[in-house]
């Protein structure tokens, strides 16, 4: 039984219309609230009541994201016919409530079940969280020919890419609630180039491949699980496992894949083990990890019990658990897989998120090491300080003088770096102005007596790319986009 009903085309865009003219949008909701995104609305006070019914803005926000029952009085300038007619609200005793939530969110108007904490059926997620936007900005609004959305929810990632460069956007998920409300979301927009499908991951796909791939798929550990969407298994990862073995089959060359999840740092670390998953293709991807958080089993374990209201006996079976795979570390972040298009080298990285690092650095940091590929790219590039690196050397007092014993490159940006650093690390960046190419400076450095005449010009360009990539160097060329140009 579904709270909304798939009514007709004209239906929807009479709905539509009346949201829009009530300026119903996420541009007026920031206004209005003082915020920057409609999923930082989360006080009490945001969801008031609200005397005066001409304030049709903040009734809506009141009725579909608050929650909150409104009197026939302060509904009186509500689009009532449109919203009944969809079961988006019922009536009782003079009191109107909403069946679902329904929102403005990047560009699109999205219906969802509501965040219930204990809820009595697989629910369709909200899409106005904050980790949903974080997934949501890191995907590209480029142009793609075949977008595929999985474990996709309200469908908002398919909608937002076909709005967005995507020729034909497809929205898969495993349950029938969910394709339910994403074909609902779909005509609610208006949006012909988007395809709902049922089925388990990429079981619709059929012979179809596909240019960009995206999941928010469920990652948490959950020890008992109970619904669909709150967990990937015990150790989290089957999901998003399955989802990175299907890569081969199902994203053409020059695609990528784009996934905000939780995985676990074991024998190897997880981005290793998300390349092993590949399978015999590996060899054709590249696979980049960028981590938002890290959790210690035991601190993700009395964080689960509290979550889940599990009980005590709970922690001692997630130890027993997490010893028995090996788990060091829970890593939640951004996963992104690319396959190559023609013969070159792959790479596989890891960074850590610093305090200013967003989607638009982490996309910088897949073009930078894609063209990093090709060595003779480093070596004729032409790189400069970093406006943001620091240099820290230690001394230790030996026969009575402080002498320098280790150096340590350190930034924040765009990425939380630290690296060991050579001695010469510090003429480097004093004569690394932008006017010398990777070459040059290894020739200068040989030349001057610091760096060593048996480095090579291969070990160089490493350490130079090693250097931009911690934003200790910079490249005009691909400039860090945090940086004013």
């Amino acid at each position: 039984m579904f709270p909304i009903r798939l009514g007709s085309d004209a239906e929807f865009k009479a709905l539509r219309e009346a949201l829009q003219s009530r300026d119903y949008t996420e541009p007026a909701i920031c206004k209005s609230f003082n915020i920057a995104r409609t999923s930082e609305l989360r006080t009490a006070a945001d969801f008031d009541p609200v005397d005066d019914p001409t304030d049709v803005l903040r009734i809506l926000v009141r009725l579909f994201i608050g929650g909150c029952s409104i009197n026939s009085k302060a509904a009186a300038n509500l689009p009532m016919r449109e919203l009944a007619s969809l079961g988006l609200i019922s009536t009782d005793d003079d009191q109107v409530q909403s069946t679902v939530m329904l929102y403005p969110t990047h560009g699109v108007y999205i219906v969802s079940d509501r965040n219930l904490e204990t809820p009595d059926q697989d629910v369709v997620y909200p899409a106005i969280v904050p980790n949903t936007d974080l997934f949501l900005n890191h995907i590209p609004r480029s142009t793609c020919d075949a977008f595929l959305d999985l474990c996709a929810g309200t469908g908002v990632a398919a909608l937002v890419a076909a709005q967005t460069g995507a020729r034909h956007a497809w929205s898969f998920d495993i349950t029938a609630r969910s394709t339910h409300f994403a074909e609902f979301n779909r005509r609610l927009n208006g949006i012909a180039n988007v395809t709902p499908a049922e089925g388990d991951l990429y079981d619709p796909a059929g012979d179809q491949t596909f240019d960009r791939i995206v999941a928010h798929p469920p990652y948490l550990p959950v020890y008992r699980q109970h619904y669909v969407f709150d967990s990937g298994g015990q150790d989290g990862e089957q999901i998003v496992r399955r989802i990175v073995e299907g890569l081969p089959r199902y994203l053409r060359p020059g695609g990528r894949f784009y996934a905000l999840t939780m995985g676990s740092d074991r024998e190897k670390p997880f981005e290793n083990r998300l390349r092993e998953w590949l399978g015999d293709s590996a060899p054709e991807f590249d696979v980049a990890f960028v981590v938002r958080r890290t959790l210690s089993p035991r601190d993700y374990a009395a964080e689960a019990v509290i979550t889940h209201k599990g009980s005590v006996e709970d922690l001692a079976g997630w130890r027993e658990l997490f010893t028995q795979w090996g788990v060091r570390s829970l890593v939640y972040g951004l996963v992104v897989i690319q396959r190559r298009d023609r013969d070159r080298p792959i790479f596989t990285i890891r960074r850590d998120a610093g305090p200013n690092t967003g989607p638009p650095e982490c996309a910088w940091l897949i073009e930078w090491a894609t063209a990093a590929c090709d060595l003779n790219v480093i070596l004729n590039a032409r790189p400069r300080a970093g406006k943001n690196a620091s240099l820290r050397v230690d001394h230790s007092l030996a026969e009575g003088k402080w002498q320098p014993r280790s150096y340590r490159l350190e930034s924040a940006y765009p990425f939380s770096a630290t690296m060991r650093a050579e001695p010469w690390t510090a003429h480097l960046l004093t004569i690394a102005d932008g006017s010398l190419t990777t070459s040059e400076l290894r020739d200068r450095l040989i030349s001057e007596g610091t760096l060593a005449e048996t480095t090579e010009p291969i070990e160089f360009a490493r350490i130079t790319a090693a250097m931009i990539f911690a934003g200790v160097l910079e490249l005009d060329d691909y400039r860090l986009p945090g940086l004013p140009v």
